[in-house]
């Protein structure tokens, strides 16, 4: 083995799973604690809530815009106070409580969302609507170039939503919205604050933003910074190792800062604004030894919105996203062992007209450029550039008192490698269809149903790779005469959306052909994943198990099926300071002739109840994870867990706009080991054990 190449932890073996009862002394106990905490804290009784009117959220990833109860799709809006309560350092980490939403959790600093078991390039995360154009979903250990300290709000769409953001977003999309170019007049100074520590990583975190305008000149800044050294676990690291016990997980340090600007003009009938921000991050790979990334991105946004520019249209709306980013894989002794640098640029134009035989709709065309190069030991991609050109259409018709909809997208998508390379360029053509019902069935009650045909183009990785991978172990070798992959996706939900109780429940369904995924290999049939040098050098497993440090994995196709079923129930206790809230979802996974898919998202429930009384106010959350048995081949089982959360707070005053509240807040409090399943790295990464938060959340 080469010296360029870095020491890393070996794979353990499967391990017994625990099981954990929902109630007993373990949960009752917390539960008494935060409440009689409130209780003995409050010197009067106060009034008894009224009953308030829930405002419409409408969902900015959508060209229609619709809201949240009426679109005929799944979707998830996370904002304040629920987004603060969530904030992790990884934008999977921060959705990982949500209905079919799980993280990829490479540690805390590196954490993509996996939407209903699909991860990487099939699922799509969008800044403000524009392609992150960053590198993320090359790696699990490479972080999304967009934190959740400057999120907003966050928007969650599951299952297909290739209409509107292309064959990679044929599992899912998460749309982070900063409102960094202010689209409405601000004729006041508004602002936001954010300081905490944590005792798991002994980290702080802070964060302050600000908007302002006159006249109809608007302006907004924001800055962030975090800071976590290497974070507590619960016991031991490798899940096989008993011995492997340590007080910190080595090397999961995780630094981050950025800042913003915007600047808009809302007039009558346009608006034009741009912003740009920088991000940073260095943050260790916990399965590397003392190896860490050293990341950096600028990106530039600009947005014009034109009103009624001529007869029979509604709008356009067109939006761009410049992004300069790179990334070193940093050496313990400080040499650079890997580089990846990314230059893209993504625009979009929308046109809203008027209502044409009753059907309102948007026509919109997309383009997305990127340069991607790739040097040193672990470039195991060729440098390449690709580029996707797309049309689209999506429409909505009031049928009564339910709402069809319906759409289609064509595609063009080109990869281009390195002429050096020798490898044949690939052109896919790609379409896309889409209907969908909302229909209210009884009041207050709501049925919805989507249906749609996807397509995919393989990426680079799928196509090109060949070269060991450090992080996840592996040795990827791809498969340059991959077909588009095509899904067929059934969405079916009810949802109740009103009254004090509410809740939604959704069944799905997707079919594959060509579904294209990294199988090991096992040429001498011992039932053992072939171990390879990082020449690709087979041992013999048998002979000689410690020989070959990487798992070959070769990339192919199939025939995949998919389904599910996720829930979710609100109760506010009328009269009462007290809400509930419950859910669940659970995952199947197979591909035909291999069996279950890898890394499936296990099986969960999970209960919180909050109180809001004066100025007190917090939570009590509990999350159950069951087992991982349903396990690919070669892959190991995970054990279940029992997650309890909680947060008590206070408000110092809300006069004139000002308030601040005081927090404090416990996570992983039963200080269980935490191994995720839809992580690559879950047995030799725990997830950090007992946290104890505190901090001020401050508006003015």
């Amino acid at each position: 083995m080469t010296t360029s190449l870095r020491h890393r932890q070996s794979l353990p073996t499967p391990w017994r799973v625990r099981n954990h009862p929902l109630t007993g002394a373990r949960l009752i106990g917390p539960l008494t604690a935060l409440w009689a905490g409130v209780a003995a804290a409050q010197t009067a009784p106060s009034p008894e809530p009224a009953v308030r009117t829930l405002p419409t959220v409408q969902i900015s990833a959508e060209p229609l815009a619709p809201d949240e109860l009426r679109s005929t799709r799944p979707v998830t809006v996370l904002q304040s106070p629920a987004l603060e309560r969530n904030l992790d350092t990884s934008l999977g980490g921060t959705l990982a409580q949500q209905p079919g939403v799980h993280s990829s959790a490479f540690g805390t600093a590196a954490g993509r969302p996996v939407i209903r078991s699909q991860d990487g390039p099939r699922v799509r995360v969008t800044q403000d609507g524009l392609d992150t154009l960053d590198v993320s979903t090359l790696s699990p250990d490479h972080a999304i170039a967009a934190d959740p300290l400057a999120a907003q709000r966050i928007e969650i769409l599951r299952g297909p939503a290739t209409l509107f953001y292309g064959g990679g977003a044929v599992g899912g999309l998460v749309n982070i919205t900063t409102q960094r170019i202010p689209t409405e007049r601000l004729n006041s100074l508004t602002g936001s604050a954010l300081l905490s520590t944590d005792s798991a990583s002994s980290g702080r975190s802070a964060a302050a933003s600000m908007r302002g305008g006159a006249g109809g000149l608007n302006w907004t800044v924001g800055v962030f910074d975090r800071t976590a050294g290497d974070y507590r676990i619960p016991g031991q690291i490798v899940a096989s190792d008993p011995d492997s016990r340590a007080r910190r997980l080595p090397n999961s340090f995780a630094r981050g800062d950025g800042f913003a600007g915007g600047l808009s003009y809302v007039g009558p009938q346009a608006t034009v604004g741009v912003a740009h921000s920088e991000l940073a991050n260095r943050y260790g790979i916990p399965s590397e030894g003392d190896v860490f990334i050293d990341m950096k991105q600028r990106r530039t946004e600009a947005l014009s919105v034109f009103e009624r520019p001529l007869p029979g249209i509604v709008r356009i709306r067109a939006t761009l996203a410049d992004g300069n980013y790179r990334h070193d894989e940093i050496e313990g002794s400080g040499e650079v062992g890997t580089s990846f640098r990314s230059t893209g640029r993504e625009a979009r134009v929308e046109i809203t007209h008027d209502p044409l035989a009753g059907v309102r709709g948007v026509l919109g065309v997309q383009s997305r450029d990127r340069t991607l190069t790739a040097s040193g030991a672990e470039a195991y991609i060729p440098s390449s550039r690709d580029r996707n050109d797309a049309l689209f259409y999506v429409g909505e018709r009031a049928l009564g008192p339910a709402r069809l909809e319906f759409g289609w997208r064509s595609e063009s998508a080109r990869l281009r490698p390195d002429q050096a390379t020798a490898l044949a360029p690939r052109d896919f053509s790609l379409n896309s269809l889409s209907l969908g019902l909302s229909l209210p069935v009884a009041a207050g009650y709501r049925v919805a149903a989507n249906l749609s045909s996807s397509q995919r183009a393989p990426v680079i990785e799928e196509l090109y790779a060949n070269g060991p991978h450090i992080a996840t172990g592996t040795f990827e070798i791809g498969d340059a005469s991959l077909q588009r992959e095509r899904s067929l996706n059934l969405d079916l939900g009810l949802r109740k959306t009103s009254g004090p109780v509410r809740w939604k429940i959704g069944v799905y369904a997707n079919r594959f052909r060509n579904y294209v995924y990294g199988r090991s290999t096992d040429e001498n049939g011992d039932g053992v994943a072939d171990r390879v040098d990082d020449e690709n050098h087979i041992s013999n497993s048998a002979a000689d198990p410690g020989a070959g440090e990487f798992t070959r994995l070769n990339y192919t196709q199939g025939h995949a099926r998919f389904s599910g079923l996720e829930a979710e129930l609100s109760w506010r206790l009328v009269g009462t300071p007290y809400s509930v809230r419950v859910f669940g979802d659970s995952a199947r996974g197979r591909i035909d002739s291999e069996g279950n898919v890898p890394r499936l998202s296990p099986t969960r429930a999970g209960a919180a109840v909050d109180i809001d009384s004066g100025p007190w106010s917090g939570f009590v959350s509990v999350l159950s994870v069951r087992g991982q048995q349903r396990v690919a081949s070669l892959e190991t089982t995970t054990p279940g867990y029992l997650r309890v959360d909680a947060e008590i707070s206070y408000l110092l005053g809300s006069g004139s706009g000002r308030s601040a509240r005081l927090f404090v807040q416990g996570r992983n409090l039963l200080n269980e080991t935490i191994r995720p399943h839809t992580s690559y790295v879950k047995d030799i990464v725990p997830q950090p054990g007992r946290t104890l938060m505190a901090g001020v959340r401050a508006r003015f």
